[in-house]
């Protein structure tokens, strides 16, 4: 065997990782499992989570015992205490023959860590010609993971969540609080069968409090102010804000155009065409019927009104009833 041979060696197995937060573990999540079951033999597909709850409410347990109850088997849900997508916390799953694939949603095509990205000098602050550790997978040529991992994206779904095609976590846990008791049970059972009503007890637990901060209800904050503030500061400083886009497709309305609000642009719209509904669901990062109900409920139970305002505020929009009907 030549030595590139030796170090360029096609992998004789591979561990496919279902990595995410699963705040929490939705049909969602149980359809990328399914295909990645599909996809890679369900002896290879593994779905890992931490224990991790400075930002989002589900410790592990709770996690690991609502995934087995929408149909992930226990032993497949695994606990890692670093970054999902770090090799090394997998090393007990892998060999030296072993290739290592992580699965994302096609939702999360432009998150972070992106496949076939260039090293960056630590001196120059230049990008180099030395790819980075994760490829794009192809299922040809496969290496090992000591020489590479891979990412694979398997399709978003939406699902039925209180007569609302939703396909996130965050917009589960916006709609949740919401809720009325009968509407969470008949929901629960759709997600998690005969478990409904222990998954109820446990999501209830984790996000009955109304009272929660606004950035905590809706889901639109990924990290607290601070660190959002630190991660925002990161990027492209030419990027949009989303009032820069609210504001520009206002402008485009008032000029007659008639499909300033259209879903086919970058912020979600409610079916009737509601701007208002469209700028508010912009600013908390949710569907435009998850932000209506959410109005709705507000409006009607009197709780999380205050929210409900603050979300219209910094979506330059004054309530009335034009838009919590």
């Amino acid at each position: 065997m030549f030595l590139r041979e030796l170090f360029e060696a096609d992998a004789k197995r591979i561990v496919a990782v279902m990595a995410g937060g699963f705040h929490p573990f939705h049909p969602g999540h149980k359809s990328l499992y399914d295909w990645s079951v599909k996809t890679f033999g369900k002896e290879n597909v593994y779905v890992a989570a931490t224990n991790d709850v400075t930002e989002r409410p589900f410790p592990f347990d709770v996690k690991k015992k609502l995934a087995t109850m929408a149909g992930v088997p226990a032993e497949r849900f695994i606990q890692i205490n670093t970054s999902p997508f770090n090799a090394r916390a997998y090393t007990d799953l892998l060999d030296p023959n072993t290739a290592l694939v992580f699965i994302r949603s096609d939702k999360d095509r432009n998150e972070a860590p992106l496949p076939d990205k260039m090293k960056i000098d630590r001196k120059t602050k230049q990008l180099t010609n030395e790819p980075r550790y994760i490829r794009s997978w192809t299922g040809k040529n496969v290496k090992t993971h000591d020489e590479m991992g891979y990412m694979a994206y398997g399709p978003t779904i939406n699902f039925d969540f209180s007569g609302m095609q939703i396909k996130s976590a965050s917009e589960l846990r916006a709609t949740w609080p919401e809720m009325s008791d009968e509407d969470k049970l008949k929901a629960a059972k759709l997600m998690y069968g005969s478990g409904a009503k222990t998954a109820v007890q446990l999501l209830n637990k984790a996000l009955g409090d109304t009272e929660a901060p606004v950035d905590e209800i809706l889901g639109f904050a990924r990290h607290t102010p601070k660190r959002a503030t630190v991660k925002k500061n990161k990027e492209k400083f030419d990027e949009p804000t989303v009032a820069d886009k609210i504001a520009a497709r206002r402008k485009a309305a008032a000029k007659g155009d008639k499909n300033a609000w259209s879903s086919k642009k970058e912020l979600n719209v409610a079916e009737d065409g509601t701007a208002e509904i469209a700028a508010m669901a912009a600013v908390a990062g949710l569907a435009a019927p998850v932000m209506t109900a959410i109005i709705k409920g507000a409006f009607k139970t009197g709780k999380g009104l205050l929210k409900v305002k603050k979300i219209a505020d910094q979506a330059g929009v004054k309530l009335s009833d034009k838009i919590i009907k």
